[in-house]
């Protein structure tokens, strides 16, 4: 099924989009998440304050003292009648981390569009389709148990561990129900070979250098670390068949969207993935997949937080009334 609009498109639309910034903003916090490998994890909301309106964006960093950081910077930030692409420019070179830059423009975003009393299904005229989506599991020596915690149809991206025993490749090929291998760049001969045999659907993340792939690999390998922004493409050794896009990863959506778009011009697949975002953030990437990737495995799966479990719908549904970015 296509997406319900272009990349370029919405780009178009977005980049010259105007706001007014009067305020900023950020509440850190540290969230309850059973799912964290680290504890609590710490989170910041960035408040944009403008026309009566107030957006929001979500900073991803892994640690309590590079949100504080941020969070006695924000202040400084452009305000103003502006544009959202010259603001998000502006403000790239204030803040060099990608993820500070990607909580402010995806603030700046949501406040433009409560501003226009719009979000991005009625700006593009599309209307949003249901998004499928993975549930992630980090390396583990037997990713069963784990697994069975899920319900019996939930699509799984999972963390490789170069130990498995066969038999446990074996038990992962009978659930039927593995979209992703990740394989963080260490991936063997053997593990490939495996890979290919005993699971043929799925999509092979970053199994590491170009030069140890075989070619059969090349339909259903993915890129996702190296993709830190659209020209990255561009400098991968082998055209990978899909790509994982995380904007907090590429600085914002706007640069997310220019990735989306180069995929969409060269015939590699997407989905949009996370940097486990636990508030707006995972919300609006669910708005992104909506218009453009909802039949991807977007690594965006409902989190369980604090004593409240995770949902798992078959498809994730997202509200086309509210204005705003990820209402």
């Amino acid at each position: 099924m296509p997406p319900t609009c272009s990349a370029n498109d919405l780009f178009s639309l977005l980049a010259p989009f105007q706001l007014v910034i009067a305020e900023a903003f950020c509440e850190v916090q540290d969230v309850a998440v059973p799912d964290y490998p680290d504890g609590p994890r710490p989170s910041s909301i960035i408040t944009l304050r403008g026309a009566g309106e107030r957006g929001h964006g979500e900073l991803v960093a892994w640690t309590r003292a590079a949100h504080e950081d941020f969070a006695a910077r924000v202040r400084d930030i452009p305000r103003g009648a502006v544009r959202l692409g010259e603001w998000s420019a502006a403000v790239g070179k204030q803040f060099q981390d990608p993820y500070e830059r990607a909580a402010l423009e995806a603030a700046a975003l949501d406040l433009a569009l409560l501003q226009h009393g719009t979000n991005l299904f009625r700006l593009t005229g599309a209307a949003p389709k249901p998004v499928r989506y993975v549930v992630s599991f980090g390396r583990a020596a037997d990713p069963l148990p784990l697994v069975a915690r899920e319900p019996a149809d939930a699509q799984l991206k999972i963390d490789v561990d170069p130990a498995w025993s066969d038999g446990t490749w074996a038990a992962l090929a009978e659930l039927g129900r593995v979209a992703v291998l990740d394989f963080k760049g260490s991936a063997s001969a053997v593990d490939l070979e495996r890979a290919l045999r005993i699971l043929p659907d799925a999509l092979v993340e970053d199994p590491g250098p170009a030069a140890d792939l075989p070619v059969a690999l090349r339909a259903r390998l993915s890129a996702d670390a190296p993709l830190t922004s659209a020209h990255a493409l561009d400098a991968l050794p082998v055209r990978p068949a899909a790509a994982n896009v995380k904007p907090a990863r590429m600085g914002g959506v706007l640069e997310a969207l220019a990735c989306v778009a180069r995929c969409e011009a060269l015939g590699i697949e997407t989905y949009f993935g996370g940097m486990f975002e636990v508030g707006s953030g995972r919300r609006q990437l669910r708005d992104l997949a909506a218009l453009l990737t909802p039949d991807g495995p977007n690594d965006i799966a409902p989190l369980a937080v604090a004593e409240r479990p995770a949902p798992r719908p078959a498809r994730l549904e997202v509200d086309s009334a509210r204005p705003g970015f990820g209402a």
